[in-house]
Order: C-alpha cells, then sequence, then structure tokens
C-alpha cells in the first residue's frame, strides 16, 4: 500500500514538473507565439470536427477488436466507450486501458490478462505499420523530392517498423510455475489474437491510419494557424512518430511526451522546436475541450450500464 502511494506521489510531481515546465515555456515566448498564432474560427471549429471524428474511428476500433475477443457490443456502446476512455487517458496510468478493462470484465466476464495482450499485440501492430509508413515518406523524400533526410529519423521510423518481429517469438518454448498457467494461458490467447484473426487485425490497421490520418489532418491545421508551412508528409511524420506516445503514460493525455516527439521529428526536418511545441499544445487545447464535453457524458452513461449490471443479472451488489 505503501510503495503504491509512493509511486502515486512521484507519477504526481512528474506530471506537474511537465505541465510547470510547459506552461514556464510559453510564458517566457508569449510574444513570440502571439505574433504568429492567427487564430480564425474555421481553424478552431476545424481542429473540433477532427476530433470527434478521431473519436468516432475509436469508437469503431473498439466494436472491431471487442467483436474478435468474443464479445458482442453495439456500436453505440464502443462510441460511448472510446470516448469515456479517451476521457480517462487525460489521467495518468493509462486510465483507457483500465476503464476498457473494467468494462469488458464487469459486463462482459472478459479477463484482464486476455484483453491486455490483446491490447498489446494490436499496438504493436499500429507502431510498426506507422513505422512503415513513416520510412515509406522519408525515403519517398529522399529519392524523388531530393529532400536530405536525418539518419536518426531512418533510424526511429525502422526500428518502429522492426518491431512487428516479436510475432514470430517462439511462446510456446518459455516455461511458467504451474500456479501462473492459467494466467499464462488466458495472456498468449490475447496475444494470439493477431494469428488467429489477420483480417480482422488489417481492419484494425486500416482504422487505426485513418485515425492516425486524422491526427496528420489536426496538426496540418495546428501548424498553419502559427504560419508554418508544413506539407502533408511532415504532419504524417508527426502523427505516426506520435503513436508513441502511448508508451508512456506518465502525463495526462501524454502532455510534454507528445509535445517532445512531434517537436523532435519537426527539428529533424528543419521547424522551430518551439514553435513545433506550441502547435501540437494549440490542438491539444481544443480537442481536449471536446474530450472533456463528450468524454464526460461517455463516462457518465458507461457508469449507469455498470450500476445497473447487479440489477439485470440478480448478482448481490
Amino acid at each position: 500500500m505503501q510503495s503504491s502511494r509512493l509511486r502515486s506521489l512521484i507519477l504526481s510531481v512528474v506530471s506537474l514538473g511537465i505541465v510547470s515546465a510547459f506552461v514556464y515555456y510559453l510564458y517566457l515566448n508569449a510574444d513570440r507565439f502571439s505574433e504568429l498564432l492567427q487564430v480564425s474560427f474555421a481553424g478552431i471549429l476545424a481542429l473540433l470536427l477532427l476530433t470527434l471524428a478521431t473519436m468516432l474511428i475509436n469508437g469503431f476500433i473498439n466494436v472491431a477488436m471487442f467483436w474478435g475477443l468474443g464479445v458482442k457490443i453495439s456500436h453505440r456502446d464502443g462510441f460511448v466507450l472510446a470516448a469515456a476512455s479517451t476521457f480517462a487517458n487525460q489521467l495518468p496510468i493509462s486510465g483507457g486501458m483500465i476503464a476498457r478493462g473494467v468494462y469488458l470484465k464487469n459486463k462482459h466476464n472478459l479477463s484482464y490478462a486476455k484483453f491486455i495482450s490483446a491490447s498489446l499485440a494490436i499496438f504493436v501492430c499500429f507502431i510498426a505499420v506507422n513505422g512503415f509508413i513513416g520510412l515509406v515518406i522519408l525515403l519517398y523524400r529522399m529519392a524523388f523530392a531530393g529532400n536530405p533526410v536525418s539518419p536518426f529519423l531512418l533510424l526511429g521510423f525502422g526500428a518502429m517498423a522492426a518491431c512487428i518481429i516479436v510475432f514470430w517469438i517462439p511462446l510456446d518454448f518459455f516455461r511458467v510455475p504451474e500456479r501462473f498457467r492459467n494466467r499464462i494461458t488466458q495472456a498468449v490467447d490475447g496475444w494470439m489474437f493477431v494469428g488467429k484473426y489477420p483480417a480482422l487485425v488489417l481492419n484494425l490497421v486500416g482504422l487505426q491510419t485513418a485515425s492516425m490520418i486524422l491526427l496528420a489532418a489536426r496538426y496540418y491545421v495546428a501548424f498553419h494557424m502559427l504560419s508554418q508551412n508544413v506539407s502533408m508528409s511532415d504532419v504524417a511524420l508527426f502523427s505516426s512518430a506520435a503513436v508513441l506516445t502511448q508508451l508512456v503514460s506518465i502525463a495526462p493525455g501524454g502532455l510534454g511526451v507528445t509535445e517532445s516527439i512531434v517537436a523532435a521529428v519537426a527539428s529533424a526536418l528543419g521547424f522551430d522546436m518551439g514553435v513545433s511545441v506550441v502547435a501540437v499544445g494549440l490542438d491539444r487545447l481544443v480537442s481536449t475541450i471536446a474530450i472533456l464535453i463528450v468524454g464526460g457524458i461517455g463516462t457518465v452513461i458507461l457508469g449507469k450500464q455498470l450500476a445497473d449490471i447487479p440489477e439485470k443479472t440478480g448478482k448481490p451488489d
């Protein structure tokens, strides 16, 4: 219990430090960024609509993945869960993952181990596909556009694409104690989700790629609102790399982590790192407003569904 409290305290301090550093940076450069920023109603509206479209895609991802796990949820529940989990992701420690896991365990009796391992397997696919997309864009820029490409970007996106090799690791050769065998079996069953349903995985990857394109469009709007002449290939690289944010869930919504990843890629492409941070922050500000409203409603609906479970099943509270 004490170690859990200490870990929570440390994470809270780290989160506060990241947020404070980001706010202080904005304060120091307020005059510079106010001159660059071209706030327009059309730009704000575009960011809001693209954020809502992203949550809609996440709803489709939930429905497709849960059906593959044997949980037949409606599209309405898939969208509500997507909104609620996106809202929960504004908290540290992968709140969205926890929200989905609790929902599936309590309402559909799906084991945490199977859900988490399947989610991890799909996420590895997402990283690999985004890495492959990034490599294709970089190679195109080198071969046809004649643009110099940072070797660090090639190495980074190449490493992401190489993640796909983990599916060829022979898990059956690992021996585990008997008392853990049931848990391990559930976890492996979820991990083998990728091999069992290749068509479904392709569908999920396609949906995630659509989500990545929507994020790229959001960055395109945000950067242009800061008078930065980015191309679609630039923002596609930003959004492809931004998937790595989900690996680090210390700060709420990956605050500071996403900005750092995008700023690093933008800097390697020749853009101002500070302006890139503010552009991502602008997108975050607008998208967070939509997430708080829609996600808050989704959380209330989800909470009511879970509260009604004992009455419907006749189980004791």
